[in-house]
């Protein structure tokens, strides 16, 4: 069942393409690594290049931005990506989210500031980014670069002192930039809290759930075709609410029912709650999951949710609590049926541990750069760009222990080909340690490990 990429004389080539885009992406990433020291434009040229380019400008020449739907807010908008998106003109893709001075993309699994989108949509250096976007030039200072230079130094850790020139002898300027480092404390304060808000309403769901043998979780799995280990992070909630689009300040409450609850753990000693994988179930729909319409639109809603943070995190699927072996994957029903399969095959699975990433981005973390996919093409004829096989090793990832000397990665056929072998190979890139074995499977095209264990073709 394991269907290794390689006796694809298809998928052969996709990975040669993208070990050549690769090879010249690398190529290119030292120059890029710290483009600011090498070309050497000051800071209050760049604050005042980002200020004549706001983010939504740049992006809407690309693709169908909505405003005031993001979580930016008033100020924000959401839509496709420019980077990623196949469908450009998407008048309900939510991927992308942006305000004036930056962008996140949750496919793409990156963020930045105008420049880097350019780069990244274009896949062109810093220094052509600034040129395409009319230069870097120095200013005279004004109240609103002061701001965004106080809202920087905020941002690089610099402490509330001193004003620096140009801005410390004007007192507008010096108001200005004083205002702009506040701005930048009172907006990390608010986010803290509302991070810490949110795992504690998460953390109350977890606790409030039941332990799942012999709970309709267990039905889940069966009607799915799979089993866990008796220890896997699993809990039931009868009564989980959904909301339209997860938030718990969203008023519209769509549907409360049976769910299944995985905890994201940290990599640290004590795995640390960081949040949700939510699965609501229904053992009579197709794939076992509940089937819930938006009340307004008739929209089916998506019935897995990941709420909290998951970066660098992981789901706890069971199995040696000091493994030597780890077998990992996007979801919770992947994992499971490779497990199964072993089990039915009689395989010692004592030094086993099973782990879920929750999607491939944080099963591999962030790509260098991202590459021209060899086929798929956005809706105006241009090659799509698609996280590439090299990884950004700053950015985090699904943790592994240093203990682990086998690691099997799972890579789904029902997902793009090209794109789940990117991710892998940044997996294994980042995973590898002397004495590791990393293996790879894949299943067959257009089908995940879970229908094969059912048996579909």
């Amino acid at each position: 069942m394991a269907g290794d990429l390689g006796t694809s004389q298809r998928r052969q080539a996709l990975a040669a393409a993208a070990r050549d885009q690769c090879r010249r992406a690398w190529r290119r990433s030292r120059c890029r690594s710290n483009p600011v020291r090498l070309i050497m434009i000051s800071d209050d040229a760049l604050d005042a290049l980002k200020a004549r380019n706001p983010v939504p400008a740049v992006a809407g020449q690309w693709v169908k931005l909505r405003k005031g739907s993001s979580k930016y807010k008033r100020h924000g908008f959401t839509g496709p990506c420019p980077i990623c998106s196949r469908s450009l003109q998407s008048a309900s893709a939510g991927r992308f989210e942006c305000n004036d001075d930056e962008w996140i993309c949750a496919v793409c699994h990156d963020k930045g500031d105008v420049i880097k989108l350019v780069q990244k949509r274009e896949g062109i250096g810093f220094r052509d980014a600034i040129e395409r976007l009319g230069g870097a030039r120095e200013e005279k200072p004004t109240p609103a670069l002061a701001h965004r230079a106080g809202l920087r130094a905020h941002g690089a850790g610099e402490p509330l002192g001193d004003v620096p020139p140009p801005y410390g002898a004007d007192p507008d300027l010096r108001h200005a930039w004083v205002k702009g480092w506040t701005t930048g404390a009172e907006r990390d304060r608010v986010a803290a809290q509302m991070r810490e808000r949110e795992l504690g309403y998460l953390r109350a769901f977890w606790k409030a759930g039941e332990r799942w043998p012999g709970t309709p979780v267990e039905d889940y799995l069966a009607c799915r075709g799979v089993v866990l280990p008796a220890n896997a992070r699993l809990k039931y909630h009868p009564a989980m609410p959904l909301f339209a689009d997860g938030r718990t300040r969203e008023p519209l409450l769509v549907h409360r029912g049976p769910a299944m609850l995985a905890a994201f753990r940290a990599g640290d000693d004590k795995g640390t709650f960081r949040g949700l994988h939510i699965t609501w179930i229904d053992t009579a729909a197709e794939k076992c999951k509940a089937i819930v319409r938006h009340p307004h639109t008739g929209e089916v809603l998506p019935s897995k949710k990941m709420r909290g943070s998951k970066s660098g995190c992981y789901l706890d699927l069971g199995g040696a609590p000091d493994p030597r072996r780890i077998i990992a994957g996007e979801g919770i029903e992947t994992v499971a049926a490779v497990y199964t399969a072993y089990m039915r095959c009689g395989l010692d699975m004592s030094a086993t541990a099973l782990r879920a990433a929750g999607d491939l981005g944080n099963l591999a973390g962030r790509s260098l750069q991202p590459i021209a996919h060899p086929y798929a093409k956005t809706e105006n004829g241009r090659a799509q760009r698609v996280p590439g096989p090299e990884p950004d090793l700053a950015s985090p990832a699904m943790p592994v222990p240093d203990s682990v000397v086998e690691l099997v990665l799972l890579g789904d056929g029902d997902s793009d080909p090209f794109l789940t072998r990117n991710a892998l190979e940044r997996a294994s890139y980042r995973h590898a340690r002397p004495g590791r074995l990393i293996r790879r499977r894949f299943a067959p095209d257009g089908l995940d490990f879970n229908d094969v264990m059912q048996g579909k073709d």
